[in-house]
């Protein structure tokens, strides 16, 4: 049963809603935000993965992997419960102190379950790396509790500075640390140094504060969290799960390989994260007041933002895969080549997998997502476990893929039921075919461009003007594009 069906699960006190978001002007900066992280957290990767080679590079991300696992257990929902609790109006203060509370159970839970099995921590990952794997999931719980009650306020905007001070404090703090050949710990404590200037920064930005909570805050957060928190395990297992079972079964080059592949085709996601990130809150005012019928158009938008770059990247990642890997980063990391073009072709399913996701937790069916990643988790993981060790990083990727499908299609299926939806099928055609136009180019460029890095920048710079022109070509995406621009600048 949906949870806006209870009146004990819904939102605290007299709605209130100080601010409005400017899509245009949110997304705008979250995307040059973030556009300037990437460029950045590449190049700092390509050096790192230079500069420590792939076995260390390894230690480092199994690392990342179980600090994600053990934090997706330490908040079970908690955070996405506050976003959506305080953008619908009420107790904010009150609901931010329980969440609090919340919190700190399920870490001293985390502590207790670690602690015991510090040993085995440590030979999984191959350093000993307990101590600061602990201090960094509290620091990481609470810097992106700071980041979700902002976009609950309609900040969404200022979220993105806060991660690329995180990213910067990071890259220079890790690179100085390098030079004292300290390794993979190197890039450990440049991490929690990022998560230390993000929780500082965030707390100084936010306007929600702290009041005594109550039983009832608490329970409308639990009632909240106890599907987000499933929803949330089925992200942690679609991020990490297959890193896990790769370092299971494979070694380390492997693993550094895999998560090289996998980090540049996230890249070419941050359109559809902006854009999920930038609408949530907006949405689940529409419909706390009531007016889901503007949600639609909003989706549709969302769409065609989402997949307007992806589009192009799987075609060019399914030409230049080799190149992209063994070019920027060695020869070592081509272990992942073919599974980079199937990781590529995921992310157009999980570009639209952005937009249904944000949308249905906007409407407060978080029970809707817990379903679906229910089925798609128990999928990943099953499939894991059936092909990587025989398929290797292919059979990775390749259920990583089918399982986001699956959660996508329930999604989607419910979605339709709730918020009359309709595919932008004019605009993503006109993007697929401006992508067929671009991939011709690149493959009558590759006959006579050198298979250099050099080379293979010069044919990333032409694919790119190419598909850029054939888009705004286009009269309904150069509309999008200027209104866009015109209402960032209102």
């Amino acid at each position: 049963m949906s949870s806006d069906s209870d009146p004990e699960s819904g939102p605290v006190g007299r709605p209130t809603m100080p601010r409005k978001l400017n899509f245009a002007r949110a997304g705008g900066l979250l995307l040059a935000l973030e556009v300037v992280g990437v460029v950045i957290g590449f190049g700092s990767t390509v050096y790192f993965a230079g500069a420590l080679g792939a076995t260390a590079l390894g230690v480092f991300f199994l690392f990342e992997a179980v600090l994600s696992t053990l934090g997706t257990f330490a908040d079970f929902g908690v955070n996405g419960a506050v976003e959506k609790r305080i953008s619908e109006g009420g107790d904010a203060d009150s609901v931010l102190a329980a969440a609090l509370v919340l919190k700190g159970g399920l870490l001293l839970g985390l502590a207790a379950l670690v602690i015991p099995f510090r040993g085995a921590v440590n030979d999984y990952v191959g350093a000993r790396v307990v101590l600061p794997l602990l201090v960094a999931a509290v620091l990481y719980q609470l810097s992106m509790l700071t980041l979700h009650v902002l976009r609950a306020e309609m900040r969404a905007d200022e979220t993105a500075i806060l991660q690329f001070l995180r990213l910067a404090t990071y890259v220079v703090v890790a690179v100085a640390l390098v030079q004292f050949e300290m390794g993979a710990l190197a890039l450990v404590y440049g991490l929690i140094a990022g998560y230390v200037v993000l929780l500082a920064a965030g707390v100084r930005r936010m306007e929600t504060g702290l009041a005594r909570p109550s039983t009832r805050h608490l329970r409308t957060l639990v009632d909240y969290a106890k599907f987000n928190g499933v929803w949330g395990l089925g992200g942690h297992v679609y991020n990490s799960m297959d890193l896990l079972v790769v370092g299971l079964f494979l070694s380390g080059a492997h693993v550094a390989s895999y998560e090289l592949a996998w980090r540049v085709t996230v890249m070419t996601g941050i359109v559809g994260v902006v854009v999920s990130n930038t609408i949530f809150a907006q949405m689940s005012a529409w419909d706390a007041a009531g007016e889901r019928e503007r949600i639609a158009p909003t989706v549709r938008d969302g769409l065609t933002a989402s997949l307007v770059l992806v589009v192009p990247s799987f075609v060019g990642v399914a030409l230049l895969s080799e190149q992209i890997l063994g070019l920027i980063f060695g020869p070592e990391f081509l272990l992942a080549a073919v599974a980079f073009v199937v990781l590529m072709a995921e992310k157009l399913v999980a570009a639209v997998n952005n937009v249904f996701d944000a949308t249905v937790r906007a409407v407060d069916r978080p029970d809707v997502g817990a379903y679906a990643t229910a089925a798609s988790l128990t999928l990943n993981v099953v499939l894991n476990f059936l092909l990587v060790p025989r398929y290797e990083l292919v059979g990775a990727a390749a259920a990583t893929g089918i399982a986001m499908t699956v959660n996508t299609l329930v999604l989607g299926g419910f979605l339709n039921r709730v918020v009359p939806l309709s595919f932008p099928t004019g605009p993503v055609a006109w993007c697929a075919g401006a992508a067929a136009v671009m991939g011709g180019v690149l493959l009558v460029a590759g006959r006579f461009v050198p298979a250099t890095l050099p080379g293979l920048v010069a044919q990333i710079l032409v694919g790119g003007v190419v598909y850029g022109s054939l888009v705004l070509a286009s009269p309904t995406l150069r509309a999008k594009l200027l209104a866009n621009v015109r209402q960032f600048g209102g």
